[in-house]
């Protein structure tokens, strides 16, 4: 008998991590739970989440019923509790519309009506508002040539990728260009007999170059910006530092400021990271805040884990998830994780 199996329970073999329901008949309902409880310490998972869990961790269907009975009796398996902490999450931090939403919790196993319930305060208002945040941090990382076409097929397509219906994607980049000063600029790509320009479907790759903005429930950034616009600075603070003007067919470069050194006109990978971290004020308490919480975690934490842990720590703090998602990001970048 290989070493760690039970009476009953088959031979595990080094590698094998996945078993079918029923392998382990000897396994109890207590056994479940605990394995439940250490599923739910990680994060919220809905019902189906745990039964498919348990069944590959081998325990018999009547056992994983019975212990999911037992754990939804106190409160720890709600499938309408779960949805309602999902959609607040994945539409708060990581910006995802509705529709991304409503497949997220299907693919997840959560009944209509409870994801219907979770959805309602997804409000077209609150979803207009969310996209138009995102365009925001997004619009100063464009290319500073860049035409007024190509821009909107690139957000239009971003926030498409989240969830966001085409018609809301529209109006909010065309609102938000013309607030930035884009002008229309000749394109060779438009929809025949139509004034918009031709816009990616969701699952398309953007070709334009933007980068990957998929929908991955696990690994996304919390408030949807990439890793690159964090580890360049983008936003306000390189708006402020000779970052981009407005005006023209696209953003061109603006003149440093005062508060620019000469030092700073070609920084090295080492000075551009250590400018993008936020430090003013109380920002420096969140990075002491993380350093601290990086000590106390698992060597062989997974960066996407590590990164959501340390940015809800934020969150439940009080920290604006843009200003915790930089300095999380900023953090684990500075020791190689």
């Amino acid at each position: 008998m290989a070493a760690g199996s039970q009476p009953g329970e088959p031979d595990r073999r080094a590698g094998t991590r996945r078993l079918a329901p029923g392998d382990r008949p000897a396994a109890t309902v207590d056994q479940a739970k605990d394995a439940c409880l250490n599923l739910l310490a990680v994060r919220a998972r809905s019902r189906a989440e745990l039964a498919k869990r348990l069944g590959e961790k081998g325990f018999r269907v009547e056992v994983t019923e019975a212990a999911l009975d037992r754990l939804a009796e106190v409160g720890l398996v709600d499938d309408s509790s779960f949805a309602e902490q999902w959609v607040h999450e994945r539409h708060t931090y990581s910006g995802r519309g509705k529709r991304a939403l409503q497949r997220e919790l299907r693919d997840k196993g959560v009944a209509p009506a409870d994801a219907e319930n979770a959805l309602a305060v997804v409000t077209d208002d609150a979803e207009r508002a969310r996209a138009t945040d995102l365009v925001r941090r997004k619009v100063p990382t464009l290319p500073r040539d860049l035409d007024r076409d190509k821009a909107v097929r690139r957000l239009v397509g971003m926030l498409a990728r989240r969830g966001y219906d085409q018609s809301t994607a529209f109006a909010v980049v065309s609102a938000e260009l013309a607030e930035a000063g884009f002008v229309r600029a000749p394109s060779e790509a438009r929809r025949p007999g139509s004034g918009q320009p031709e816009v990616p479907a969701p699952g398309d790759a953007d070709a334009e170059g933007s980068g990957d903005d998929g929908m991955h429930a696990e690994d996304d950034g919390v408030d949807g910006r990439r890793e690159e616009d964090v580890r360049q600075g983008a936003g306000p603070a390189r708006r402020q530092a000779g970052g981009w003007s407005r005006g023209g067919g696209g953003f061109r470069a603006a003149t440093p400021t005062a508060d620019v050194g000469p030092d700073d006109a070609e920084p090295d990978d080492t000075a551009r990271r250590h400018r993008a971290r936020p430090v003013p004020g109380d920002e420096q308490d969140a990075v002491d805040l993380v350093r601290r919480k990086l000590r106390a975690m698992p060597a062989d934490l997974g960066r996407a884990k590590a990164t959501r842990r340390l940015v809800d720590m934020l969150a439940r703090r009080g920290y604006d998830p843009s200003t915790a998602y930089a300095v999380v990001k900023a953090e684990l970048a500075e020791q190689g994780r």
